[in-house]
């Protein structure tokens, strides 16, 4: 009794509990967008249906293209809407014959499933689906088996507003899809399936904001693949830090990858006493600065990098001071700073930060953590490990004051 009962549960591992594991919640092998290009995908599930219609009038308003993953049973209902995103230039995708989970599909039924989603939008649009996102991502060791078989791409997401519960609105969508919002991203929001009112009136500011952030709205196939699965990983992981930590990306003024990003912590060293006379006591409000890791990317693309590196820091300090004193989140900070280990630390200093020596277990883990971050992201790779490895993390602060009054400017240059 216990052994088949064994056997049952070692075969639904096998089918459903490991491939879901390894390419629905790792995302291994789908498809994710590289971050050395200024392109975010937006993406549409469930539909077509009701509100589908409002959305492509929204994306034909601003210009921007899409992919939409359709339910080939509710295409049947809706085939004008898909005559209308061919025309308007957007993609089509398969998100299933029928709205259904992987895990309730036996072996067999898998092949026919995607195929006949397959050739009943082929049928009713003209064109043949080459991209395939199952349900709720939900996958069985058949899925990916049917899915290489038929030469289709697996698309997932890396940025999910989660615009289908109840309670979302059209502000919370904007807020976690432009938060998120990085070079490469795909964005999966809804058509369909409920009520898509807070989606519909979400998407033109979305646009409107991502595209400040120099990224263009691309369908899938536009959208070019990340081929290092090692980046492919830190993605997955950075992302789930700034959602947990409510990072803020930083807008550049001069367009293309912003340089900082931003999070509100308590200031968490001992008292210091900076070069203006200004003390930061442990526990007062503190900006986190981040460098953003496709501009890092970019940064290091000569042997110029560090004084490329320097300029990029000073432009964007503009947008920093500007962006505090408009966002309330921010009101209540004493300073801005963070560890780093760039070497141009003398220049730095010019900047108006000052240079606080890092120790104890902190100093290591950020120095390892910014090892790392810079063989991932550095243009030459590991190769350059042996010079971070004389590098060492410093803490770089600049109170409040000392910001506003070097770098506050009356308007923002982008939005003037």
């Amino acid at each position: 009794m216990w052994g088949v009962l064994g056997g049952i549960v070692l075969l639904w591992a096998i089918f459903y509990l490991v491939p879901d594991l390894i390419w629905h919640h790792l995302q291994w092998k789908a498809m994710l967008g590289t971050r050395d290009h200024h392109q975010i995908a937006l993406t549409f599930d469930d539909g077509p249906g009701p509100d589908t219609a409002k959305i492509l009038e929204v994306l034909r308003t601003h210009n921007a293209h899409a992919t939409f993953f359709v339910v080939a049973e509710r295409a049947r209902h809706y085939p004008e809407l898909l005559h209308e995103m061919v025309r308007d230039g957007h993609e089509i995708g398969l998100h299933g014959y029928q709205h259904r989970s992987m895990y309730l599909f036996w072996p067999w039924s898998v092949y026919r499933e995607i195929q006949h989603g397959l050739d009943t939008i082929e049928a009713i649009a003209g064109v043949r689906p080459v991209s395939y996102r199952p349900p709720w991502g939900h996958h069985n060791l058949m899925t990916w088996i049917i899915a290489q078989r038929l030469g289709l791409r697996r698309v997932l997401w890396t940025i999910a507003p989660d615009d289908w519960k109840a309670g979302k609105t059209a502000q919370t969508i904007e807020h976690d899809v432009v938060q998120l919002a990085h070079p490469g991203a795909i964005v999966v929001m809804h058509d369909a399936g409920g009520n898509r009112e807070a989606t519909v009136q979400a998407l033109g500011p979305i646009i409107d904001k991502v595209r400040n952030l120099g990224l263009n709205p691309v369908t899938i196939s536009e959208l070019d693949r990340e081929k290092s699965e090692l980046r492919r990983w830190w993605t997955w992981w950075e992302i789930r830090f700034t959602r947990q930590w409510d990072i803020d990306t930083i807008p550049s003024s001069l367009g293309g990858d912003p340089v900082l990003r931003l999070g509100l912590i308590k200031y968490p060293f001992k008292p210091t006493v900076l070069s203006t006379g200004r003390i930061i006591s442990r526990g007062q409000w503190m900006g986190e600065i981040h460098f953003g890791n496709p501009a890092l990317s970019q940064l290091s693309s000569s042997r110029a990098g560090g004084l490329r590196a320097f300029h990029a820091v000073l432009r964007s300090l503009t947008d920093l001071a500007n962006f505090v004193s408009e966002s309330e989140k921010y009101q209540d900070i004493v300073v801005v700073g963070g560890i780093t280990l760039l070497d141009a630390s003398s220049a730095i200093e010019k900047l108006g930060f000052d240079r606080i020596p890092v120790s104890g277990t902190r100093k290591w883990s950020m120095w390892f953590y910014l090892i790392i971050l810079m063989a991932i992201y550095h243009a030459d790779g590991w190769s350059t490990l042996k010079r971070f490895l004389r590098l060492k993390p410093v803490l770089l602060l600049m109170d409040r004051d000392t910001l506003m009054s070097r770098y506050l400017r009356s308007s923002n240059p982008r939005r003037a």
